[in-house]
């Protein structure tokens, strides 16, 4: 089981991965770091929780998605072919 709990700029990502789905959410948080808004996933792969989620809730941020995409592959969480 892998877990994330990563913060960039004013969005934060915390998922676990049980096996067959990630589950978990994504925030745009204010200055003082209080969540504005939040979007709960659960996805079967790492790709949908990228494209379908990070992606469009960073307003197509290619640079954070990326950079959540390789904190997620280093925390355990990996794509099958």
């Amino acid at each position: 089981m892998s877990t994330i709990d990563s913060s960039m700029g004013r969005y934060s990502l915390k998922a676990n991965n049980s096996g067959n789905h990630i589950r978990g959410s994504i925030a745009i948080n204010d200055e003082g770091g209080s969540p504005l808004t939040l979007q709960e996933f659960d996805e079967h792969y790492l790709d949908d929780v990228i494209n379908n989620v990070i992606y469009p809730v960073t307003g197509g941020n290619r640079i954070i998605t990326n950079a959540f995409r390789d904190e997620m592959l280093k925390a355990g969480f990996n794509q099958p072919h």
